[in-house]
Order: structure tokens, then C-alpha cells, then sequence
């Protein structure tokens, strides 16, 4: 019975010294000014910048009056928050005009498109765990 108990109490130490031994380190926050973004041109008159998290995508872009994105769809849900000027969003054969203030959740690999009535701009998170995109660091 002694033999057991010690050879527990061993086993108990040693996993307590491996496990203190291992180095955990927790993810830091990160302070990004959007000035200091690289920006590219997906499309004719869209410029656009972004931040990539661990499990995230913030993109934030511009588009000329009459501008688009292409009609495409992503295994990311995607959020759209509009800043300025008026856009038509096509989702799948739906369409809406939205204004600035307005929120469009779209879940994940549902077709859509975006087109500029106005020059405008607005705000889209991707997540979670799109990683197509250069990880801020």
C-alpha cells in the first residue's frame, strides 16, 4: 500500500513541476491607428485597410459613387456597419439600400454584393477565423 501512495505522490510531482515548467503567454492588446493600415485596391474605386486578429478580420473601406465589389461569398460571417453615403447590398436575390448607421449581418458563404449609390463608407468584421489576410503584428 506504501508503494502505491508513494509512487502516486511521485506521479503527482512530476506533472506539477511539467506543468509549471511550461511557459503560457496570454495574447497582449494591440493599439492600431487605421493612418498607419496598409491600404490596397480590391476593385476599381475601393481602397480598403484592415486589422487581423486571431479570429477576426476588421476591414475598413471606401468606395466611389458606382463602384462594386464583386458578387462573391466567404466561410466568414461578415458584419457591415455604414459611416457615410448610401449602398446597395444584394444578398442572394434580396436587396437593400442602406444608409449611414445601418448594420448587415450576413452569415457565412451567402452570396452578396455591394454597389455605391454615393461615395461612401463603412466598416466589416469577418470571424470568426478568417485567415486569408496578413496578421497585424
Amino acid at each position: 500500500m506504501k508503494f502505491k501512495r508513494a509512487t502516486v505522490f511521485g506521479l503527482c510531482i512530476s506533472l506539477s513541476l511539467l506543468a509549471s515548467a511550461q511557459s503560457i503567454n496570454p495574447p497582449k492588446e494591440i493599439l492600431v491607428n487605421t493612418s498607419d493600415l496598409d491600404t490596397r485596391n480590391p476593385f476599381d474605386g475601393i481602397t480598403s485597410s484592415g486589422v487581423m486578429t486571431d479570429t477576426t478580420w476588421i476591414i475598413f473601406i471606401t468606395i466611389e459613387a458606382g463602384s462594386s465589389s464583386a458578387h462573391h461569398n466567404h466561410p466568414d460571417e461578415q458584419t457591415m456597419i455604414l459611416h457615410s453615403g448610401r449602398v446597395r447590398a444584394t444578398v442572394e436575390d434580396r436587396e437593400y439600400v442602406m444608409e449611414p448607421g445601418d448594420v448587415l449581418i450576413l452569415p457565412s458563404y451567402v452570396p452578396h454584393q455591394m454597389v455605391a449609390i454615393e461615395d461612401s463608407t463603412w466598416t466589416e468584421v469577418h470571424g470568426p477565423g478568417f485567415n486569408n489576410a496578413r496578421k497585424f503584428e
